[in-house]
């Protein structure tokens, strides 16, 4: 990629920030300038092109027309970013899931020894212990409510950072049946 075509890219931000081996290729650069204009690490792409345009318009052409492999090393830097965002996926599956069994065992516990009240009183003929049960149908909803919606959030929440994965990968909007459903519709008519 020639020099004009990464400032395009580059713009007013910083050269070094923006494509990966910046400082390289502002090295390059000072070596067509003179020792008073020379750029900084912290160059923008417009201070870039100020001082390029105010070079002789031989060494201009010679400086933009300069190749540099700034593709090769965004690959290399987005397949860095890949590999650290997947190590990190792999040591910090531990505390989610470790409350989500939490959870799960809670619900299963409760739901045993509601039942299990339930089953004691059915057996005995207890109406009062059953009725007693039914008219505190709110706690019995507080008491199972909260770790079955920290559950539910849980398989939601891993549901949509597989589709932002799917997405971020394979650069297109993961489908649902229903928007799926709803494209289907609409190209038929």
């Amino acid at each position: 990629m020639n020099l004009l075509s990464i400032l395009g890219k580059v713009g007013a931000s910083i050269l070094a920030d923006v494509i990966p081996g910046g400082n390289t290729i502002i090295k390059v650069i000072n070596e067509f300038l003179p020792d008073d204009i020379k750029l900084g690490d912290r160059a923008t792409g417009a201070e870039i092109q100020n001082v390029v345009s105010s070079l002789p318009a031989e060494i201009q052409v010679q400086v933009l027309a300069k190749q540099f492999d700034v593709e090769i090393t965004e690959i290399k830097e987005y397949t860095n970013v890949v590999k650290a965002l997947g190590d990190v996926d792999k040591t910090g599956l531990s505390t989610r899931p470790a409350i989500a069994m939490m959870m799960s065992q809670i619900v299963a516990f409760s739901v045993v020894i509601l039942i299990s009240f339930l089953a004691v009183a059915m057996f005995n003929k207890d109406v009062a212990t059953i009725t007693a049960i039914g008219d505190n149908w709110p706690l019995v909803i507080a008491i199972l409510g909260t770790p079955t919606a920290l559950l539910r959030a849980y398989f939601g929440m891993r549901t949509k950072e597989k589709q932002q994965k799917y997405q971020a990968v394979s650069n297109t909007p993961p489908e649902s049946v229903f928007s799926g459903l709803l494209n289907l519709v609409g190209k038929s008519k």
